[in-house]
């Protein structure tokens, strides 16, 4: 099973029809369709991505398959994804979806950073629910995704959270899933 599948099939276990997730980096839109479909008719998905063509590209995508009246999307920074949730959903997100690295079939120079990422999970740790998951799906293939996957272990490990890691093979440069639980409120 592909690492993108199994964070799908992980995530079932978290989330329900009427919950509130995020796609912290919408893509092509993929991974916010999938929690689109988990979530409707009453839920609702945000979609976050820098890149313009990838908030288009996902409104396209969701707006295919019926499920314009759900989702909100912010063409910005996954740093940004706790200011654009009303303050009254803080503690109510039931999923948040990362797939770092760079668009697949887009410009390979325009990657997540490090450090955003670090930021952005902090903060999507806040805004998640007592029982939600985050899920992180690392690519290690190019020198900024080994910097970023090495501190986002790091960061796990120093906020104790509960995390699940699965590894795409013995390479070690082949992408890495990271789940993580929130079991407790900080």
């Amino acid at each position: 099973m592909r690492l993108v599948e199994l964070a799908h099939s992980k995530i079932k276990e978290f989330i329900r029809p009427g919950d509130l997730c995020i796609d912290a980096t919408a893509g092509n839109g993929y991974d916010t369709l999938f929690l689109a479909r988990q979530i409707s008719p009453f839920g609702k998905v945000y979609a976050v991505d820098i890149q313009k063509l990838s908030i288009e590209q996902t409104v396209k995508r969701l707006n295919s398959h019926g499920f314009d009246e759900i989702l909100r999307t912010f063409h910005g920074s996954h740093t940004k994804i706790r200011n654009l949730l009303d303050k009254s959903e803080h503690g109510k997100v039931s999923a948040i979806m990362f797939n770092l690295g760079y668009l697949p079939g887009g410009d390979h120079a325009i990657t997540t950073t490090t450090e955003d990422t670090i930021f952005a999970l902090n903060e999507a740790y806040v805004i998640l629910r007592q029982g939600g998951v985050i899920t992180a799906l690392c690519y290690r293939g190019h020198s900024e995704g080994t910097k970023e996957t090495k501190k986002v272990f790091e960061l796990c490990k120093e906020k104790k959270w509960d995390v699940e890691v699965v590894e795409g093979s013995s390479n070690p440069q082949s992408p890495v899933l990271i789940l993580i639980k929130k079991t407790r409120m900080d």
